[in-house]
């Protein structure tokens, strides 16, 4: 695990299984010592610093390398300063493990760190492993490390557990009794503890103060009573007049009404249609039609001329006597 920062949970989970998948493939060579997760079982001991590294390598209890897992996230410039450059400087070829994606980032930090790496390899996950490819190698990384100082493992001493005492079993009733009693305790602190309604409610509305009572009004004086008048003899009452008998009433006889006679509907003969003759028929669908008559504008109406005054009628004149004709008897 990086001293520098926690990792993401999904990385952390995936740089475990990464460790466990490597353990497996080279315990058939040699010895392989982990440090999986938060523990700190094995160390590496460089000069006068001390190192956990993800795996190491051991033959005849004397370290033949050094395995370093690095995720997307830890690939960066702290990483490097804080092990790469020490795991760089032991006499022990020194393996990088990183991403696909952070191949080059990795390469430019040991450039700038001038960091002696013997293997960069790259992993990808798989469904049931990793994919591994190694991208550098360097089979003169630990002659070039130069008069370095040796590297040894350190076993760390286990932290031995103190065992938990386990409480005593007892019984489901006292415990429920115990439970029970409880919450009737805080119930009734609670209910003590809480003002009444009363309380409340004089502590919100303030008290009716008492009003002065008005001064008494004087009892006026009693009036003087005026005399009674004597009481005026009641008139009799008027006799009743007699009843008026009512008269017969004489039974209305009703004269039977003669019912109106129905007048026969005669049905009147439809007039024969008489039939065009063909030949009028023919003319008449030869015949050409005219075009409408254009309409002409309509002429200002002239002033009526003064009617002329009508000329008097000659008077007839006398018949004469001597041409009178005889009448014929």
């Amino acid at each position: 695990m990086s001293p520098i920062y926690i990792r993401p949970a999904r990385e952390q989970a995936e740089h475990d299984r990464l460790i466990l998948f490597l353990e497996a493939k080279y315990q058939k060579k040699c010895e392989v010592l982990i440090n999986k997760g938060e523990s700190k079982d094995f160390a590496l001991k460089v000069g006068a610093g001390t190192y956990f590294p993800d795996l190491i390598l051991q033959e005849a209890k004397k370290p033949v390398g050094v395995i370093e897992i690095e995720t997307a996230e830890s690939t960066n410039n702290l990483e490097a300063l804080a092990q790469w450059v020490h795991f760089g400087k032991a006499k022990v070829p020194f393996h990088l493990f990183v991403p696909v994606l952070m191949y080059d980032a990795a390469r430019r930090f040991c450039e700038m760190h001038q960091v002696t790496v013997a293997e960069i390899w790259t992993y990808r996950p798989l469904m049931n492993g990793f994919d591994l490819v190694r991208v550098f190698h360097d089979p003169q990384a630990v002659a070039k490390s130069g008069k370095g100082p040796m590297a040894k493992v350190v076993a760390m001493p286990k932290v031995a557990e103190v065992p938990r005492s386990e409480p005593a079993i007892e019984a489901v009733e006292e415990i429920l009794a115990k439970i029970g009693s409880r919450e009737a305790a805080k119930a009734a602190a609670k209910a003590a503890a809480r003002p009444s309604v009363k309380t409340i409610v004089k502590s919100v509305v303030p008290t009716p103060v008492a009003k002065p009572s008005p001064p008494p009004k004087p009892v006026p004086a009693p009036k003087a009573v005026a005399p009674v008048k004597p009481a005026t003899p009641e008139k009799p009452a008027p006799a009743p007049k007699p009843e008026k008998k009512p008269l017969p009433v004489k039974p209305v006889v009703k004269k039977p009404v003669a019912k109106p006679v129905a007048k026969k509907a005669v049905a009147k003969k439809a007039a024969p249609v008489r039939k065009a003759a063909p030949a009028k028929a023919a003319r008449k669908a030869a015949k050409p039609v005219k075009p409408a008559k254009k309409v002409q504008a309509a002429k200002p109406k002239a002033k009526p001329k003064p009617k002329a005054k009508p000329k008097p009628k000659p008077k007839p004149q006398p018949k004469s006597k001597a041409k009178a004709k005889p009448k014929k008897r």
